[in-house]
């Protein structure tokens, strides 16, 4: 339609030079409602299959922030190869390994800034607690690191029992951080101030460490533990002790895992870049839903506020969705 209309204008001014002028600003203003009207970023602009999520934009590049304190090369950022994500408020904090550094994106103004230089590999991952403070896993020093919002590094967490840290948590019921190390198969609790104060040795249900440890998350008094190699979700109490596992015989590649306000067990799957949503129903038995979700290759996600944030390693960018809940998962059907 908006190319019959550009043919037809454009046949019309043929030859009228003094209305080129505004020939110019309506083919602009055409070319533009088209844009619009298929751009594919606009907020609910597409349902997924279950209308369990809406699908909205992507995070790719954007213009530096002014004033920066560590400039960009042209002033302008493009996500390198992007390996985990952390959400809080208007902000969205990324670790980049093509870039080596945690970037920060502010959703309201749509600019970029480089918040942090360190290296990241691809078991480096970030979260960020109450008050915009940053912890960040140090795979290759075997450390975390403790950064507030200005990117001022307050403290480096470090121990003997720490050799391999790939998935970190905050338990805000008890003031705590948790850090899955893969060297050990253990995970080691923190206080905020750094101290380690237990060391949990979970097991599966017969008894074996969990050897592939992946992801991890505190919610409601218990710990749920993502194993890549087990392909289930391990869940223990607050001091380790076994209670049961999820997803069996449902995941293939799992890479992430975050738990909404519901209690639904979320999952990322690279295998076929999909969620799967874990629930209980009314007889207390485990209930599966599979979303596929426009990415190429899952590495990461986080949840904040209703909004999931996935990370698409191979396109190098950050798939951003709403997340709706059952009522309203129903209304959007009807």
């Amino acid at each position: 339609m908006c190319r019959t209309r550009f043919m037809d204008f454009f046949l019309f001014q043929s030859g009228w030079g003094w209305r080129r002028a505004v020939f110019i600003l309506m083919m602009v203003s055409i070319l533009a409602g088209c844009a619009r009207l298929s751009g594919p970023t606009s907020p609910g602009s597409k349902n997924s299959a279950n209308g369990l999520l809406l699908f909205w934009r992507s995070i790719e590049s954007g213009i530096q922030e002014s004033g920066g304190a560590i400039p960009a090369a042209g002033g302008y950022i493009q996500l390198g190869r992007p390996v985990s994500v952390a959400a809080w408020a208007d902000y969205v904090y990324i670790a980049d390994a093509g870039r080596q550094a945690i970037l920060r994106y502010d959703r309201r103004r749509e600019v970029f800034s480089i918040y942090y230089r360190m290296p990241i590999t691809a078991a480096t991952r970030i979260i960020v607690t109450g008050g915009e403070y940053l912890y960040i896993t140090d795979p290759l020093q075997s450390r975390i690191l403790y950064l507030d919002r200005n990117a001022h590094l307050l403290r480096e967490i470090t121990d003997f029992n720490l050799k391999q840290p790939v998935a970190i948590t905050a338990d805000d019921s008890r003031d705590q951080i948790l850090v899955a190390d893969a060297f050990y198969n253990q995970i080691l609790i923190f206080n905020k101030l750094g101290r380690l104060i237990q060391t949990l040795h979970p097991v599966d249900k017969t008894g074996a460490p969990l050897a592939g440890l992946t992801d991890m998350v505190v919610s409601k008094g218990k710990i749920y533990l993502l194993d890549r190699l087990l392909r289930e979700v391990v869940v223990t109490d607050l001091d380790g002790r076994y209670l049961q596992t999820i997803g069996r015989n449902r995941l293939q590649q799992p890479v992430a895992m975050r738990i909404d306000e519901t209690g639904r067990i979320i999952v990322a799957d690279a295998f076929d870049n999909s969620l799967l949503f874990f629930s209980k129903n009314d007889r207390h038995k485990i209930s599966a839903k599979s979303e596929s979700v426009m990415t190429m290759q899952l590495a990461g996600m986080d949840l904040h506020e209703n909004w999931l944030y996935l990370v698409d390693v191979a396109a190098a960018r950050i798939q951003v969705m709403k997340l709706l809940f059952p009522a309203a998962a129903a209304g959007q059907k009807k």
